[in-house]
């Protein structure tokens, strides 16, 4: 425990003489202030690790004077030492952050009781420390565990979807490796490109609550079918709100099919209304739609599916989305 720092604060000089030899002596490192004020900066400007404090001091209280440096440096420890050894005033300085009191007249037998004291104290507290540490990355592993087990469930029911919608085998997966890529093109921070492509990837997981008979309809939907359809993007929000850790990915599921001139659905928003990922993933969405065949339509090109998302730039979509998109297809599909 040789290692502590110590300051002594008390307006008798004399004191903090003795006591600084004495505990010197014996391998300490000890700095004195006989005034507030030079104390106040010798803790503003060095490291202690207990400092021992005259409660009377003139124009201040030491339980003040306390206050004062917890704030500047919250790890201090607190020793009051009074020649009012009165059991109120001892509660209070405990209550109010002190470790120990001692009281005047006092021996160098006294500090060192409380320097051995605060130093288990302070040794438990990082023990402590180390405990909780260790046991929030345990849980934060844990909880890690849990949501790639949600991931893996959900994205499994987003395959076996794509099975019943006709056409559709492997589009969430497809729509989120061109979200990976838009993404990478206008620099979205990895952050943001992990719950982008976690809500490609369940985008349509809403489909689950729809029928077969509307999903794999081989031929147009009437107005009260494409309602149905139109239901699942409200319907994916339903079935993952429960799961807070998905919270961060619910505007994009909810509102992926939103026009850019407040054409689309659900609620009609326009331009930069709509949420950043949901932006994206109608551009990748659409690509991928057009590139696969469905029961009421052959697949078309590459080149057509581009060509329509450029005609459609600043109305159906994002323009800047785009063109990112459209330059990332050109130089890394």
């Amino acid at each position: 425990m040789k290692n502590r720092r110590i300051l002594l604060v008390d307006d008798e000089k004399r004191i903090l003489e003795i006591f600084s030899l004495m505990l010197t002596d014996l391998g300490y490192s000890v700095k004195t202030s006989s005034r507030p004020d030079d104390a106040i900066q010798l803790v503003s400007a060095e490291r202690f690790d207990i400092v021992f404090l005259d409660q009377f001091l003139g124009p201040i209280t030491g339980l003040e004077l306390m206050h004062q440096m917890s704030a500047i440096d919250p790890e201090l420890y607190f020793v009051i030492i009074t020649a009012n050894g009165s059991q109120e005033l001892a509660v209070e300085a405990l209550k109010k952050g002190a470790s120990d009191f001692i009281s005047k007249p006092f021996f160098v037998t006294d500090l060192l009781k409380s320097i051995e004291y605060i130093g288990k104290k302070k040794d438990l507290a990082v023990q402590k420390k180390k405990i909780l540490l260790t046991l929030e990355t345990k849980v934060n592993e844990r909880t890690d565990e849990l949501k790639k087990t949600h991931l893996d469930v959900l994205s499994s029911l987003a395959q076996a979807i794509e099975k019943r919608d006709l056409g559709t085998y492997g589009h969430c997966k497809r729509v989120s490796g061109y979200c990976e890529l838009i993404a990478a093109a206008i620099g979205l921070d990895s952050r943001e490109r992990h719950y982008l492509g976690i809500a490609a990837t369940l985008h349509d997981i809403g489909k689950i609550g729809i029928s077969d008979s509307v999903l794999g309809k081989k031929g147009p939907l009437d107005d009260s079918e494409k309602a149905i359809i139109k239901s699942h993007s409200q319907k994916g929000v339903e079935i993952l709100k429960p799961l807070k850790h998905f919270g961060p990915v619910l505007p994009a599921i909810l509102h992926h099919h939103e026009g850019y001139d407040g054409s689309g659905y659900p609620h009609g928003l326009s331009g930069q209304e709509i949420p950043l990922h949901a932006r994206i993933i109608s551009v990748a969405d659409t690509y991928d739609a057009i590139l696969s065949t469905r029961p009421y339509r052959p697949a078309a090109r590459h080149e057509k599916a581009l060509s329509e998302l450029m005609e459609n730039a600043g109305r159906q979509f994002d323009g800047e989305i785009v063109r990112a998109f459209v330059h990332t297809h050109t130089t890394q599909l």
